[in-house]
């Protein structure tokens, strides 16, 4: 069940994957987005949990063993520093989590007291050769351990929570194209669309004296400022969603001799709906010529998925035609596939890509297509193939 959360997380580089409520492949396979190290046994974990609906059960199955992922162009960023944060929990201190460059890491072990915990590492300037950013939840032979909502930001902070919020104010903005007619009673609006979201937070930074006071006031506001002026930051009001934002305005008044002072913070997101902390996946295995499936979207808001086509049926895939049957939008490629490569369509940036390579131009007038509330039925026409539907669950 879903808790109020008031804190602010900077860019998480785990976002998509990181809170282990997708098993596409069920147990006992890697949670999706997550591969198995020296066959532990894996099983997704519905009742020991922090977040969401699941967590990832680990058991070093006679020898260590766990669930690692890479991220995507880890080399790139020699020489910058990251923090990892895991919430694990165990009977044994054997289990641990751990960020490897490739040629340096830093461990943290489970304290063994059988709660979750939030275990952090050191904040790790990665080696000015590190050949990746490998993140690794290990369990020790014959261990358990349970991993959830797991985040990788760079710089030196993670979590910082708003403990004194007293307000928090949001607001729906709609935009419409607003046309008066002459020869029509009233207006014609022939669309409506969000635009960005404003968030008001009220709150209060407190201390023992002005000195301590000052310190809490500078520790907030790295958190809401990213030395990076193009990234947002992830604003939490319930612990299973959140929204991208920048801080728009913020103004505060001392009092109590400076050891007290209250202020008024405004954030706007700049897409308006927030999304689940962890993104979904739906797996269709094609093997006939037309195939219907479908999925329940639960958000309230529509969202934008990656849409895969994975050929590794024995054949390239020469033919390809999806349609969101309920929202009558079409994907057509008119390219090919090769065997064991895959074409990925990514409907929210609006990318094509055959084996990494920009294939727009095989799109043609295809759409870039939306999941909407309730049950959504597909329609595949083409070759065999494997589909995978990526997205968040995205609220108003």
């Amino acid at each position: 069940m879903a808790t109020s959360a008031f804190k602010i997380l900077p860019k998480n580089y785990l976002s998509d994957w990181g809170e282990f409520e997708s098993w596409a492949l069920g147990s006992p396979s890697a949670p999706d987005g997550w591969l198995s190290a020296t066959g532990p046994l894996l099983a997704q974990e519905t009742t020991n949990i922090k977040f969401g609906l699941s967590s990832a059960r680990v058991i070093g199955s006679g020898a260590l063993g766990g669930i690692y992922r890479t991220i995507p162009d880890g080399a790139d960023y020699q020489g910058r520093t990251f923090k990892l944060g895991v919430w694990a929990k165990s009977a044994s201190t054997g289990p641990y989590i751990e960020i490897h460059d490739g040629v340096t890491s830093q461990t943290v072990h489970i304290d063994g007291l059988n709660a979750f915990t939030f275990l952090t590492t050191p904040a790790m300037k990665l080696d000015y050769a590190a050949t990746q950013i490998r993140i690794n939840l290990m369990a020790s032979a014959n261990a358990t351990a349970y991993f959830d909502g797991a985040v990788l930001c760079e710089g030196e902070d993670l979590f910082t929570n708003f403990d004194a919020a007293s307000e928090w104010q949001p607001s729906l903005n709609m935009k419409q194209d607003q046309y008066e007619p002459p020869s029509l009673d009233g207006s014609l609006i022939p669309d409506n669309r969000l635009q960005s979201r404003n968030i008001r937070l009220k709150g209060t930074v407190a201390g023992t004296d002005a000195i301590s006071t000052r310190t809490n006031f500078d520790s907030l506001m790295k958190s809401l400022l990213s030395w990076k002026s193009d990234e947002k930051r992830n604003l939490y009001l319930y612990d299973d969603r959140y929204l991208e934002v920048f801080l728009k305005g913020f103004d505060w008044s001392y009092l109590n001799n400076l050891m007290y002072l209250g202020y008024n913070a405004q954030f706007v997101a700049p897409r308006s709906t927030s999304q689940s902390i962890g993104k979904i996946r739906k797996r269709s295995i094609i093997s006939g010529a037309v195939t219907e499936f479908n999925l329940t979207y639960n958000g309230s808001a529509d969202t934008r998925p990656i849409v895969s086509f994975i050929a590794d049926q024995g054949a390239t895939i020469t033919t390809c035609q999806l349609e969101n049957l309920t929202t009558q939008e079409n994907i057509i490629y008119s390219g090919t596939v090769p065997t064991s490569l895959a074409l990925n369509i990514d409907c929210d940036s609006g990318s094509v890509l055959n084996n990494s390579v920009n294939k727009v131009s095989d799109f043609g007038t295809s759409d870039f297509m939306r999941l909407v509330r309730g049950t959504n039925y597909f329609r595949f026409s083409g070759s065999n193939c494997t589909i995978l539907i990526d997205y968040f669950e995205r609220y108003l």
